[in-house]
């Protein structure tokens, strides 16, 4: 090869080197144990800023896992799956998930991260999130002066303990996960949302639109719907109530036993909701 076609050589490969995506630092990620995964996942934490305008503001854990592809040659391009809520944890869905998305699994990894507040990444956690509610009478859990003073307690205690919730937003989430996606060495990688994943899918996509090769929503929840409480839970326990005139544990053993009697009863008998 002669110098001149090694140098022009040299220089397409600089030129190549300048035009490719700058990535951010590994991430480190160890062998871990899943559960629902009969196979070992790759575990790691990605240190981010709690306020990204102002880094004196502190730093938190976020709790990313990698499913590996089975294939052995597999496709650059992983997918990341962003779970519903929000609250869900990403990561305590490895197994179903997997499940799921085997046929994805075959040729490429599967990445889940608990969203800043979720999971084990800084968690919001009020007390009938721990299952602390469980078994509570119906018409109590559909009270909603009951249920905004419950919030209004845990939203103090919360702050008390984590500072401002106005940093655990859809947005800061997105940068997260850009960041996660960069800290892998991912040039692109496919988003498949489900319920609000789909709408932090579409702030990361507003965000990071070149960094997207595909993505999938689910059960869209656009940006300008209310997500996380119905207007009128009654209404949206479909009138269990007031149909079946029962209340507490008993409604829906109630609403069973009147839908058994409906199908043998007179045509024009009044369903239960």
């Amino acid at each position: 090869m002669t110098r001149g076609r090694t140098a022009a050589l040299l220089l397409g490969l600089a030129v190549a080197g300048s035009a490719a995506p700058t990535l951010g630092a590994p991430l480190v990620l160890q062998p871990c144990r899943l559960d629902g995964l009969a196979t070992e996942a790759l575990c790691g934490v990605l240190p981010r800023p709690l306020d990204p305008s102002r880094p004196d503001a502190g730093r938190f854990d976020l709790h990313v896992a990698v499913v590996p592809a089975v294939a052995r040659h597999k496709r650059p391009d992983p997918v990341v799956f962003l779970v519903g809520g929000p609250g869900q944890s990403a990561i305590e869905l490895a197994g179903p998930l997997s499940a799921k998305l085997a046929r994805l699994l075959n040729r490429r990894d599967l990445v889940l991260v608990d969203q800043r507040g979720t999971g084990s990444s800084r968690p919001l956690m009020c007390d009938g999130d721990r299952g602390d509610g469980a078994g509570r009478p119906l018409v109590e859990v559909l009270d909603s002066q009951r249920r905004v003073a419950e919030l209004a307690v845990c939203r103090e205690r919360l702050s008390a303990q984590v500072g401002d919730l106005r940093l655990f937003t859809t947005p800061l989430a997105a940068a997260d996960l850009d960041a996660v996606r960069q800290a892998l060495g991912v040039s692109q990688w496919n988003v498949v949302g489900a319920s609000y994943g789909t709408r932090l899918a579409l702030e990361l996509l507003r965000q990071s639109p070149g960094s997207i090769r595909r993505a999938v929503l689910d059960g869209v929840v656009p940006p300008d719907m209310a997500s996380g409480r119905p207007a009128r839970p009654r209404q949206h326990a479909g009138g269990v109530i007031p149909t079946c005139g029962c209340n507490g544990g008993r409604c829906w053993t109630a609403c069973r036993a009147r839908s058994r009697w409906r199908t043998r009863g007179p045509a024009s008998s009044r369903p239960c909701r």
